[in-house]
Formats: structure tokens, C-alpha cells, sequence
């Protein structure tokens, strides 16, 4: 006669499964969110090389085109006709893999959107350092970054008027390349319109988000910055000081540098002091 299992049996099975489950389910996730680190960063790698290998053939500037860093749909209606582009769109060919361009850390969303955008084109959850700032010796905003804002007084008519002073740079001007910042991985990806396209240390228009740069000295309380034209306000980061860059749950994000090497790092080690360490700002293309 063949025996059964008691009730007691059953539940200390039972009971065994349980806690086998409670201890493997977290290392699950940990393994799941590890390897979502190491594609991101492989993603961020590529995305440098091939920023790199566009700028040689475009005589080593970073900012070429009007503007560069951010996406803009071609306009055959002007004279002469205005090609479309932005640092992804052009660096695009020496991809061939559209998913290169995202952080599988990055939950999309599609936040930054506006309601006319293409959104057939590839989402992109990488920003480029278009860092800029007042300069009183100027009286212009100059980009101090890589690839920011093509709008200086130099820049064709049929772009528009020139409100910026230094607007672009090139390679040679990089005192520090391997200590200063090309592209970074920014929270609430997606978009490769606008300004949503670059990091550029000031918020504006209303499909911003990706403005601030990294502040060790501001506040830990969470800031909020307006998406789209849908209304409401998006949460960029629940620590202020780590600007508008994505650490994916974690403490680190993954960061391209000018040299082409990239890593994981504390988005505050990027710009600890800004006010008291200008040296260690490693969104500034000017340091040297």
C-alpha cells in the first residue's frame, strides 16, 4: 500500500520552497540588474567610438552641422536647404544597431515627447555633455562642454540668430579628454529632439529635463522638471545632487569620456564642488 503525504510533510515542503524562493529571487534580480549594468556600459563604449570616428571625418569638431547636439528633421524649404542631425542622428551609420543607443537601466517612457514628434525614429537614452554658462568676460552663454547648442553669431542665417558666444568644440581644444565628459546616460530617456539631447547645466523650454549637470554641494531632496506639452511635472532624480543623469537603482552611472574610454561612476565624483573645485568639473571642456 502505497503512502501518502501527510499534511505536516506537505507544509514543511512547502515551507522549504518558500524560503529557498526568498533567498534566490533577490540574487535573481541582482544578476538580472548586473547585466543590465555591463550592456549599458558596452552600449556607452560603442556609442564613443563611434562620436570618435565621426568627428575624423568631420576634421576632429565636435559641433558641426546647425545645431549638432540636438536632433532637428530636415528642412528642404530653406535656401540653402536645412539638413536635419544631432550628435546621434549623425553618428548613427558608424552603428548599424539602433539598440546600441539605449540603457537597458533606463525605463522608457517617452516623457519628453511632443505630440508632433516622429516617433519612428530610435530612442536614445544617452545625452551629450553640452554644458554651458554664463561668461561675464563674454557677456555670452558659452558652451563649455562638447557638443551643445550651435547657435553662436557665426552660425548660417537660416538657423536663426546667434545668441551664444563660444558654441562648439574641437578635439584640439580639449585640455583633458580622458578627464572630461562626451556622453552620459540621462534619466527619462527616449527622445533625440532638443534640447532632451544634451546635458547642458540649465533648464528650459518644455521638453527639458536633461539641463542639470551634477551638484555634490546641492541639496539631496528630489527635483522636478517640466515633460512635454501633456502638462504635470517629471521627478528627474531622487537625489538632487546627481543631476539629470540615470544610476539605473543603483549608485553609478555609465559615462563616455572625449578619449573614448567609458565607466561606471558616482555622478556627484563628476562635479563635486563646483564652486570651491572648478578643476574636478568634468563637464567643462576648458580645464586644462
Amino acid at each position: 500500500m502505497k503512502r501518502a503525504f501527510t499534511l505536516i510533510e506537505l507544509l514543511v515542503v512547502i515551507a522549504i520552497i518558500a524560503i529557498l524562493a526568498a533567498i534566490l529571487f533577490p540574487v535573481f534580480a541582482q544578476a538580472k540588474a548586473a547585466a543590465k549594468r555591463t550592456a549599458a556600459l558596452s552600449n556607452a563604449k560603442q556609442l564613443g567610438l563611434a562620436v570618435t570616428m565621426y568627428n575624423n571625418d568631420v576634421d576632429g569638431v565636435y559641433d558641426v552641422g546647425c545645431p549638432s547636439a540636438w536632433y532637428y528633421p530636415g528642412d528642404n524649404s530653406k535656401n540653402p536647404p536645412q539638413p536635419g542631425g544631432g550628435w546621434a542622428w549623425d553618428s548613427s551609420p558608424y552603428i548599424k544597431n539602433a539598440g546600441v543607443f539605449s540603457d537597458p537601466t533606463d525605463v522608457p517612457g517617452k516623457q519628453a515627447w511632443q505630440t508632433w514628434f516622429d516617433k519612428s525614429v530610435f530612442e536614445v537614452s544617452f545625452a551629450s555633455n553640452g554644458y554651458m554658462n554664463w561668461r561675464n568676460s563674454t557677456q555670452h552663454w558659452d558652451m563649455l562642454g562638447l557638443m551643445g547648442m550651435n547657435q553662436g553669431a557665426t552660425q548660417p542665417p537660416q538657423y536663426g540668430a546667434g545668441w551664444m558666444g563660444k558654441d562648439r568644440t574641437s578635439e584640439s581644444e580639449v585640455g583633458l579628454p580622458a578627464d572630461t565628459i562626451m556622453l552620459a546616460s540621462r534619466i527619462g530617456g527616449d527622445d533625440i529632439f532638443g534640447q532632451g539631447d544634451m546635458i547642458s547645466g540649465v533648464n528650459w523650454w518644455d521638453y527639458t529635463g536633461a539641463g542639470l549637470i551634477p551638484n555634490g554641494t546641492a541639496a539631496k531632496t528630489p527635483y522636478s522638471a517640466p515633460y512635454g506639452k501633456g502638462g504635470g511635472n517629471y521627478v528627474v532624480n531622487a537625489d538632487g545632487r546627481n543631476g539629470a543623469l540615470n544610476v539605473g537603482g543603483g549608485t553609478t552611472a555609465n559615462i563616455v569620456f572625449a578619449d573614448g574610454h567609458a565607466k561606471a561612476m558616482n555622478p556627484v565624483a563628476t562635479n563635486p564642488d563646483p564652486a570651491n573645485q572648478p578643476a574636478k568639473n568634468l563637464w567643462d571642456a576648458t580645464r586644462s
